[in-house]
């Protein structure tokens, strides 16, 4: 990947004045920078993300242990990864085919533009070229795939536990039990041969456990009352923030990367798309680069919108559970606890400019849009000089 980007560089630099060569190379640079950033990151950081990726499954593991429709909201939310997730990989051979075969070159050219030390057209050395492109091409977009992979599916599990956060606090005040809940499925709960991944879930666990991990045989029977449930969703709530605050140490940086990325490479495959207007196959290259660029970025914004909205409803959700068939003291100041907590929005954030969200997409299309415009004009004086 290194040795593709140098070659890239230098033959941005060697044809600065050619404003079409400039872009070309520029689609391509823009989108292998962002792959080698992030698996810079995934490198220097692979303790930290081992250890999100189990505080994120455990806390939801903690979640998933009551019957309150969680298995309606996995199932939704395991079919959206599931369908983003070959909706991508789709996608992303498409653009490999298109990058090395699809584009038409003249004798001798590789299918990416690049300057190496060596003269390309001859052999050995055109198959040397070709062959480090097409294993950059091949291996970056399998990583971007993978990586992107991971932290759509953090996010997702982000979304998962907020939206069971907000069932458990309208539970809270029918006895820890959901309206869905069937007699077959709480039976199926209740069996004594059942027990959780964590010793501290099973019913006949003799194990010390903290106060987050608690009996759900228990619980799902009336052992416990409104301010215990409504405390407990509390400390989850504060988990997940914790978990999140986490995620957006980690990825946060590689984010920026990905929007400044994104802008680039809209604008540039655009401005492109315009300049081989007529020439089916390079329409076609520019057309799935420009499509794998948007619906990356659309759909990180669209997750992070998505927590933004299940985070702002945990407030609504509170005000739901029933608090005032419980009326004491210890009732008023969990409330009241627990809407401050929930009043903070979570946001997931790129850098400390952009905050993922459709607001955010909107303002990168259209100043990539506009970006375009400028480049397609300039380009227009350039040609009538």
């Amino acid at each position: 990947i290194l040795v593709f980007m140098v070659t890239l560089f230098a033959d941005i630099c060697s044809n600065f004045d050619d404003l079409s060569i400039v872009t070309d190379d520029g689609c391509i640079f823009a989108g292998i920078v962002v792959v080698f950033v992030k698996v810079m990151i995934f490198q220097t950081r692979r303790e930290q993300i081992v250890r999100l990726l189990r505080d994120t499954i455990d806390s939801c593991d903690r979640l998933c242990e009551f019957l309150i429709g969680e298995d309606e909201i996995l199932d939704k939310y395991l079919l959206l990864c599931r369908v983003t997730f070959y909706g991508f990989s789709v996608l992303g051979f498409f653009l490999v085919i298109a990058l090395l075969f699809v584009v038409p070159v003249e004798k001798g050219e590789l299918p990416i533009r690049a300057r190496y030390p060596f003269d390309t057209t001859v052999h050995p050395w055109h198959e040397v070229g070709f062959f480090v492109e097409a294993c950059t091409v091949s291996v970056g977009v399998t990583a971007i795939i993978g990586m992107d992979s991971l932290l759509t599916s953090l996010c997702t599990l982000f979304l998962v536990q907020l939206e069971i956060l907000n069932a458990h606090f309208k539970s809270c005040g029918s006895d820890g039990r959901h309206d869905d809940a069937t007699p077959d499925e709480t039976d199926k709960r209740d069996s004594p041969g059942i027990t959780g991944r964590n010793a501290c879930y099973g019913v006949s666990s003799t194990t010390s456990c903290g106060k987050d991990n608690y009996d759900p045989d228990a619980i799902r029977r009336g052992g416990d009352g409104f301010a215990e449930r409504f405390g407990r969703t509390i400390r989850n709530h504060q988990r997940l923030l914790a978990i999140i605050d986490d995620f957006n140490e980690v990825f946060s940086a590689g984010m920026f990367v990905q929007m400044l990325s994104s802008t680039t490479m809209i604008c540039l495959t655009g401005f492109q798309a315009a300049l081989v207007i007529g020439q089916s196959s390079n329409t076609c290259k520019f057309a799935i680069y420009l499509m794998a660029a948007l619906s990356q970025l659309f759909y990180f914004c669209w997750l992070g919108n998505e927590v933004m909205y299940q985070s702002a409803s945990l407030t609504r959700s509170q005000w739901l559970s029933k608090w005032d068939d419980e009326l004491s003291s210890k009732t008023g100041r969990l409330l009241i606890l627990s809407i401050i907590f929930s009043k903070r929005t979570i946001n997931l954030k790129a850098g400390v400019f952009y905050v993922l969200s459709m607001d955010t997409f909107t303002a990168v299309s259209t100043s990539s849009k506009k970006m375009q415009r400028r480049s397609i004009v300039s380009s227009d004086r350039l040609n009538i000089a």
